[in-house]
């Protein structure tokens, strides 16, 4: 099972200096809003992914005035510990495991297998399907080694033809990457089809725990990225598309099917999630699905995720709060959560519960209120 121990930060955001010892369990850091309660959710994200959930530009992460940050974290996987480390200049970012440099932040990762749950999470049922792809590749990713070398491959022959689109080049310099940019999408077609099929028994379970007011079948639809018919025609797989496409793609510049443009479609009773749910079921679902690949996880890895929640209240009415902690606690899944107010957490299990208060940046330990 893998467990966080340890974070130190130098440097991020609003926090010069912090050292934290978690706990298994619920670890709560309770602040003001701007205090830099996020920031520590933030950290953990940053050096898991090699990227921010708040902003695009990596150098506001680090401190003002500062040249640099560092992200320390010591985890326990299969009874080793592991010293993770994220240094980040301007123009330069290092990562290390136990002293040594690791050449790409996949290799990062694969160590830390974190999920992410803030106030904008409801956005992938709302927004394009870039969120709900990247949702379904970090459980392709961590479930079948084969996914990263071929998403790889995929990604590095669509540039490669989409510039000798741009270009203008003749056919069959363009077509050279039609066989390449086939097999990797048949490839990564395949584990995403998997996944999906694997996945979606644990999310109606996680539907009927969370939301058990909803009567209407669930159904998790995987979209390949490319059309079942084309002008009115049926097309026997990628092959068939890219070859009845090419005169298209050659007008527009780029490649407009494939598995870059991959999506889900999760359907209650038939109607999409977004129309038949709340503002609030949404969130639910939300929480449901991440359960779900957390359980998978688990299930195929025999490691636990690691689940961060940004202001949990924001999230979730009081009920729907403790539900979802008692889910957490009944995974073993360690929790790391922010809230502005410890009384809006219930603290199920003191014994194995953190809690900090941070204001201005500076954080530190408090005793948890017991429950009762």
């Amino acid at each position: 099972m893998s467990k966080l121990t340890t974070l130190k930060l130098q440097h991020f955001r609003n926090i010069d200096q912090a050292c934290l010892e978690f706990s298994d369990g619920l670890n709560l850091i309770v602040g003001d809003n701007a205090a830099g309660k996020t920031a520590i959710i933030e950290a953990l994200w940053t050096l898991a992914s090699g990227r921010s959930f708040r902003t695009a530009k990596p150098q506001q992460l680090i401190q003002f005035e500062h040249p640099e940050l560092v992200i320390f974290c010591q985890l326990i996987e299969q009874q080793q510990t592991l010293n993770l480390g994220l240094s980040r200049h301007a123009d330069q970012v290092t990562l290390k495991c136990n002293g040594e440099t690791l050449k790409t932040q996949a290799e990062m990762s694969a160590h830390l297998p974190l999920q992410l749950l803030t106030p904008e999470s409801h956005r992938l049922l709302e927004e394009g399907p870039k969120a709900r792809r990247q949702f379904m590749d970090w459980g392709c990713f961590h479930q079948f080694k084969a996914f990263l070398p071929a998403w790889r491959q995929y990604q590095r022959v669509l540039k490669q033809r989409n510039h000798a689109l741009k270009k203008q080049l003749p056919d069959q310099q363009i077509q050279l990457w039609d066989e390449p940019l086939i097999e990797a999408a048949g490839k990564i077609d395949e584990m995403r089809s998997d996944y999906i099929e694997q996945l979606t028994p644990f999310v109606k379970e996680f539907c009927q725990a969370l939301m058990p007011e909803l009567k209407a079948t669930l159904s998790c639809q995987y979209l390949a990225g490319w059309p079942k018919t084309i002008n009115a025609k049926a097309v026997d797989g990628f092959t068939d598309v890219i070859q009845q496409q090419f005169a298209k793609d050659r007008l527009n510049g780029h490649t407009q099917y494939g598995s870059h443009r991959a999506d889900i479609k999760f359907k209650f009773g038939g109607q999409e999630a977004m129309l038949t749910l709340s503002r609030g079921q949404q969130k639910l679902f939300v929480c449901a699905l991440l359960l779900a690949q957390a359980c998978l996880y688990q299930n195929t890895s025999h490691h636990s995720v690691i689940m961060l929640i940004d202001d949990l209240p924001a999230e979730l009415d009081a009920h729907h709060r403790t539900t979802l902690l008692k889910l957490l606690d009944a995974l073993d899944i360690q929790h790391i959560l922010t809230s502005t107010a410890e009384n809006l957490i219930p603290i199920l299990n003191p014994e194995k519960t953190r809690v900090w208060q941070i204001e201005k940046g500076s954080i530190h330990q408090t005793m948890p209120t017991r429950p009762g």
